[in-house]
C-alpha cells in the first residue's frame, strides 16, 4: 500500500518537480478547455492576480450576462462572470519554481474560495491546483491551462 501511495504522489509532484519555471513566466492568458474560459494572468507589484477574460457561453439564452450567482457576498451575485477575479494573493516561490495563492471557484455550489498552488509543466501548460488547508486534500488533481498569448 505504502508503494501505491509513493507512485500516486510521485505522478502527481513530476510535473511540477520538474519544471523550470520562472516568476513572470504565469502572466498572460490562459485557456481551460475543460472550463471554456481564458484567465488573464498579471503582475501588480510582487504579487499576481487572474481575472476571467472569456467564457463559452458568457450569456444566458435571453443574451444576458452569466453571473456570480454562487458568491457567498449576495451583493456579488449579480456580478458579471466576465472580469471576475479568480485568481488572487498569488505569490512565487522560487525554491519550488511554482506560485501559492487564493482561487476562488464561481461554478461551483458554494462559490467558495480554496488555497491553489500554480505551476508550470514542462510541456508549457499551466496547473492550477485548489485546495483545503493541507494541499494532499485537493479538490481535483488540478485544473490544465494553455497559454493563449504572453505578456
Amino acid at each position: 500500500m505504502k508503494n501505491l501511495i509513493s507512485i500516486i504522489l510521485l505522478f502527481t509532484f513530476s510535473e511540477m518537480l520538474f519544471s523550470q519555471s520562472g516568476p513572470d513566466d504565469i502572466v498572460g492568458t490562459w485557456y481551460s478547455p475543460m472550463k471554456g474560459g481564458s484567465v488573464r494572468i498579471v503582475k501588480i507589484g510582487g504579487k499576481y492576480s487572474g481575472k476571467l477574460v472569456d467564457l463559452k457561453p458568457s450569456a444566458d439564452k435571453d443574451g444576458k450576462p452569466l453571473l456570480d450567482v454562487h458568491n457567498p457576498d449576495a451583493a456579488k451575485r449579480r456580478m458579471p462572470l466576465i472580469g471576475l477575479s479568480l485568481l488572487t494573493d498569488i505569490s512565487y516561490d522560487g525554491k519550488k519554481k511554482s506560485w501559492k495563492g487564493k482561487l476562488y471557484d464561481y461554478d461551483g455550489a458554494k462559490g467558495n474560495t480554496y488555497d491553489a498552488y500554480l505551476t508550470i509543466t514542462r510541456n508549457g501548460t499551466l496547473n492550477i491546483k485548489g485546495f483545503w488547508g493541507i494541499s494532499f486534500l485537493g479538490l481535483n488533481p488540478g485544473l490544465t491551462l494553455e497559454r493563449v498569448e504572453a505578456e
